[in-house]
């Protein structure tokens, strides 16, 4: 299978009937109406992590929300990963749209933005508005508003909330939080976005020997513990605030030392972008990098008193220290993380 010479940044149409097995054209008119699936992945020099995983996530949905048929997008994947430049850094961005005569798939090559650090989460004061949580793209404008808002109150991403409080994810990022050397992340299900970093950083977790569990925590319950936020863009990035929740909370202790340590370990699972990595059609996996290691589900214990406004519960660790990735360990394939 050969790759295509890289595009410049722009948009490209997939044309199915262009060429013996469809090819990728610029786009000559902009695309009005919003994306209904999307997604998108990191590429350095030419090097992503889990390519596999972004593409059956996509796939799926396709599949899910237009109806599309596995063999038209695995086509359009594979042109779209022959296009992407071997040098610099790219943050690629697939669509689909309905169309008169199919989906209307698109690839938006752009240039990726620096990398983000620490996040100040904020809470637009309402209940997880999301209409398909666990799909990337139904509700990408109103998210895009939302982190207006956040920025406008002086944060950097809107914080979801269950309607019983309990935390969700970010508008663009998944959550997840330490407990001692024990990793934890909300249960997986339809309200949340399968995360392919979240899925990455846990089973790179549990592969150096640390357990992870399921945990439904409120923000609250999550005083003095070191959160993270994750994505394909910007990798891991410490939680440094919280903005308007119901209850102050201080914030999280500072782990960014420990979030490069194991950023370092993800970029050890990149690959060379290659239309071969994106899996076959009749590839039953499902859009992840995997299921996190442990199904466990842990529920906090609650205070006896809710603490008076103002004032923070914070939980005592049975140990404050991170646990370190060992480098002696080897990287495996994100090839395996489907």
């Amino acid at each position: 299978m050969t790759t295509s010479p890289p595009a410049p940044a722009g948009r490209y149409v997939w044309d199915p009937a262009a060429g013996p097995d469809g090819a990728l054209l610029p786009e000559r008119t902009a695309e009005a109406a919003p994306a209904l699936v999307a997604d998108s992945w990191l590429v350095e020099d030419g090097r992503v992590r889990a390519l596999p995983a972004h593409a059956r996530r996509f796939r799926d949905a396709c599949g899910r929300l237009l109806g599309t048929p596995p063999g038209p997008v695995t086509a359009f994947l594979r042109a779209a990963t022959g296009l992407l430049p071997q040098r610099g850094r790219w943050f690629p961005r697939v669509e689909a749209r309905p169309g008169i005569h199919g989906p209307h798939l698109t690839l938006w090559l752009r240039p990726a933005p620096p990398r983000g650090g620490p996040v100040v989460l904020w809470h637009p004061g309402m209940v997880d508005p999301r209409a398909v949580p666990w799909a990337k793209g139904p509700d990408l404008v109103l998210l895009g508003r939302l982190r207006e808002a956040a920025r406008a109150a002086g944060a950097d991403e809107p914080l979801l909330l269950s309607a019983t409080g309990q935390v969700r994810e970010g508008g663009t990022t998944s959550l997840l939080w330490w407990r001692g050397t024990t990793l934890c992340a909300p249960p997986p299900g339809p309200d949340l976005l399968p995360g392919v970093t979240r899925a990455l950083l846990t089973a790179e977790v549990a592969d150096a020997g640390h357990r992870v569990v399921f945990e439904t925590a409120t923000a609250q319950d999550l005083a003095g513990v070191p959160v993270w936020a994750v994505n394909a863009l910007h990798g891991i990035r410490p939680v440094a605030g919280w903005l308007n929740l119901a209850d102050e909370l201080p914030p999280p202790p500072d782990s960014s030392a420990e979030a490069e340590r194991w950023q370092a370990r993800l970029d050890r699972l990149a690959l060379p972008a290659h239309p071969g990595l994106v899996p076959d059609a009749d590839d039953p996996a499902p859009g992840t990098a995997g299921p996190l290691p442990q199904t466990d589900v842990v529920r906090p214990a609650r205070a006896a008193h809710r603490p008076p406004a103002g004032r923070t519960h914070r939980r005592p660790l049975p140990d404050s220290r991170l646990p370190l990735p060992d480098s002696r360990l080897g990287s495996a394939d994100p090839q395996q993380r489907g």
